[in-house]
């Protein structure tokens, strides 16, 4: 790792050098934050790093995340639906209300920022903007894909969000976890319909057209509502999108997924031409165009980094062949999700003494030092001593069964998230905040031996 002098002395080489980048930025309003080159400007005209978490699990429930049995078969949607049915969709709705009323609150910002990190990125879906279930002959149901209107409380969450971020001096990333009839046909994007295809909106027929064409139309409201907010860093347009191949592979590397980049950011740009746009890769850099082949400007890269135990890949592999690959990119490189664990898991199979806290050590020195930003998954999760949260529960949550619990009892467990029953997660916070200064100092500095990258 650098010595702190020589990883000081980097800031004259990066102050020296941004004196010719400046005037290669793109025509941005002052005060947003843009791209000029592979680097990250913020509204001062200087560079920053975005370093940050998730706050999954809010507006879209992952089972493994929250105390709710939502999943596998079941997906966001499902769930309300469900509710509705049980309870009719006034109480379904102050139900989903409780929850996240209590699983993020004012005090989960503070706490972000306290840690020392300056960004959230927020996984939100369709499902926040659209009214997606109705009534029909007394039995609730799924509103048509092209029969979906704004909800009246469209943007009441995203805009909590960004006043406490503003509250709290974080920059706010708007991730679109779960688009209309959905990018991968996953449950973390809220619909898992058609899930062996990678969702419905890649289908070539009518649903897929009004899929797409409804999630573009999404897109257009949130770029106009959000336009002139300098606390929004960025628009990160699909999560983890991507057509399937017939062995359930899913992958970016497609020109039907870059032709609707291209048709969102084309939509974007009519109505904002100042915020950065990111788009996705599943999984490798290679699955993403050239931006000049489209014309893009003012984007940035994003991947998700998970050298799961199951992989028995050791993580100097791992590792290597990111900092390979991505250290080509012309473009700044966003890392928006990330666990790791170390090489001396069982289920590695590998013969290291390499611990867990010592692979994560490893990789904020590697992000840190390349340059590239990044949001761990996740702030939040309903596990004691998870490494999926910063913030673990005191004592073990009880789990909402929404199929079969009373209303009062699913109540009960979802009021039971709030931050009072929460605490730092401090062996995985250890590992990551003594980094957080150093970012825009070592950015320039390559000449480093990374621990996670070492046998």
């Amino acid at each position: 790792m650098k010595k702190s002098a020589l990883i000081l002395a980097a800031v004259l080489i990066l102050t020296l050098s941004l004196t010719v980048g400046l005037s290669a930025c793109n025509r941005v309003e002052e005060g947003f934050i843009h791209a000029d080159g592979k680097v990250l400007i913020d509204g001062y005209g200087k560079p920053i790093g975005l370093m940050g978490t998730n706050l999954g699990g809010w507006l879209v429930q992952e089972s493994y995340l929250v105390p709710t049995d939502v999943g596998g078969e079941y997906g966001q949607i499902d769930m309300m639906i469900e509710l509705a049915n049980q309870f009719g969709k006034e109480d379904a709705y102050r139900l989903i209300s409780a929850y996240e009323d209590n699983w993020i609150s004012e005090q989960d910002f503070a706490n972000i920022k306290n840690m020392g990190f300056n960004c959230v990125r927020l996984p939100f879906t369709y499902l926040d903007i659209y009214d997606a279930i109705r009534e029909n002959d007394g039995v609730f149901e799924r509103v048509p894909y092209a029969e979906l209107k704004l909800r009246d409380d469209a943007f009441d969450r995203l805009d909590e969000a960004l006043a406490y971020c503003k509250k709290y001096g974080l920059y706010l990333i708007l991730d679109l976890h779960g688009a209309v009839g959905s990018q991968n046909g996953n449950d973390h994007s809220g619909d898992i319909a058609f899930h062996n295809e990678g969702g419905v909106m890649w289908r070539e027929d009518e649903m897929g057209e009004v899929c797409r064409a409804k999630t573009k139309e999404l897109w257009i409201e949130v770029a106009n509502r959000y336009k002139d907010e300098r606390a929004v860093a960025f628009y990160d347009l699909l999560n983890e999108p991507g057509l399937k191949d017939q062995n359930g592979n899913q992958s970016t590397m497609n020109a039907r997924v870059h032709e609707y980049f291209d048709e969102l950011y084309k939509a974007i740009r009519e109505v904002d031409e100042n915020h950065a746009i990111c788009m996705e890769s599943c999984w490798e850099s290679y699955d993403l165009p050239s931006p000049e082949k489209y014309g893009w400007k003012n984007v940035i890269y994003q991947f998700h980094h998970y050298n799961w135990p199951g992989n028995k890949q050791a993580n100097r592999t791992f590792h290597n062949l990111k900092k390979a690959t991505l250290g080509r990119l012309e473009v700044p490189v966003f890392i928006g999700e990330f666990n790791v664990w170390g090489d001396s898991s069982p289920e590695r199979g590998k013969d290291s003494e390499q611990t867990d806290a010592d692979a994560w050590k490893g990789v904020m020195e590697l992000y840190v030092n390349e340059g590239w930003h990044f949001t761990t998954w996740n702030y939040k999760c309903c596990d004691v001593g998870s490494s999926w949260g910063l913030m673990n529960p005191k004592e073990a949550v009880a789990q909402a069964n929404f199929r079969t619990d009373s209303f009062e009892d699913i109540l009960a467990k979802w009021t039971a998230t709030n931050s009072s029953a929460y605490t730092p997660n401090s062996a995985l916070v250890n590992c990551i905040t003594p980094y957080l200064s150093s970012f825009n100092a070592a950015r320039e500095a390559r000449d480093i031996d990374y621990a996670i990258l070492k046998s």
